[in-house]
């Protein structure tokens, strides 16, 4: 690669997916959902042969400092962004942009920490060939597009032309999900590729307010980097796309756990150990059950998401 590329990973969250095991103290990057390890760490592991570690960031809520520290005892301190306040993605990115401090032409790669793949070489090779050609062109915002398997109504939509992007689609209706990706749609993974100097240009450009107030979390507006940055970003022609085929799944509920743990038609119970005394045992059979010192909860696997769960448990 003719740039040196950094990581800035995004890590942090509120809590609200794959409870009961997750909780605002301890959001899904730092459960150990992989074979008993943490999204966080895993992460870090696949990114490492093409991220050196003292190139790699992790931007993440104040209040979640020390599960970093625990997760990623790698990571510099000074390589830990913590935000006062949760804003979404697009303070997040902002402040990783504004705060380290690289060459113009130094290529920023964008990634979740709560993702799972299952070939991470190739997921580490589209991200290297994204890292080439942003690095080539001044002004490209590359985003990679995950090659959908089915007509997911939970995802955003990458929708382009070659790899020059002209629109993002966010959770559609199935019928259109299934008319997207018939028209060679992917899904938004939230992984971004772009030079230092791109993505600053860019936010000037497109969201002036988010990058001149980032110094002052009380009163920088919320919302993801997609909507400030990535769709009129596209609508003036700036965006790119890669596809990206490597097993990919954001884990975002129990039965996205299970499908990615154990793909296929296995019938096989994982079973997770969650604090104060809880196990999570997920059956195919039985959908999530959390059992507790004091009791039980399940939920059914397909059509109950873990924030669906709290909500109803709270209203009984």
């Amino acid at each position: 690669m003719s740039s040196r590329p950094y990581a800035v990973v995004l890590a942090g969250g509120g809590g609200t997916r794959l409870w009961p095991l997750s909780s605002p103290n301890r959001p899904k990057p730092f459960l150990p959902l992989l074979h008993g390890r943490s999204p966080l760490a895993v992460t870090l592991e696949r990114l490492a042969p093409l991220v050196p570690v003292d190139d790699t960031y992790i931007v993440v809520a104040a209040s979640q400092v020390q599960l970093v520290r625990e997760c990623a005892p790698q990571i510099a301190a000074d390589h830990i962004l913590a935000e006062p306040l949760s804003r979404n993605t697009g303070a997040a990115v902002t402040r990783a942009v504004t705060a380290i401090e690289r060459a113009d032409d130094d290529v920023m790669l964008v990634i979740p920490a709560d993702h799972a793949v299952r070939d991470a070489a190739a997921w580490r090779s589209t991200l290297g060939t994204a890292v080439e050609r942003a690095g080539g062109e001044f002004g490209a915002l590359y985003t990679l597009g995950v090659v959908p398997t089915r007509p997911e109504t939970g995802f955003g939509y990458i929708v382009a032309a070659g790899e020059r992007v002209s629109r993002f689609t966010e959770k559609p209706a199935r019928e259109e999900a299934e008319r997207l990706i018939a028209a060679g749609a992917r899904w938004n993974a939230g992984t971004f590729a772009w030079r230092r100097d791109s993505v600053r240009s860019a936010l000037h450009r497109f969201a002036p307010k988010l990058i001149a107030g980032i110094d002052d979390y009380a009163t920088v507006p919320a919302g993801p980097i997609d909507t400030f940055v990535m769709e009129p970003a596209a609508a003036a022609g700036l965006v790119r796309t890669l596809p990206l085929d490597c097993g990919w799944s954001d884990i975002g509920s129990w039965g996205e756990l299970r499908a990615h743990l154990l793909p296929g038609s296995s019938t096989e119970e994982i079973r997770l150990e969650a604090p104060g005394g809880r196990t999570i045992v997920i059956s195919n059979h039985h959908g999530v059950i959390a059992l507790q010192p004091n009791g039980a909860a399940s939920m059914n696997l397909e059509q109950m998401s873990g924030s669906e769960l709290r909500a109803a448990s709270e209203r009984e």
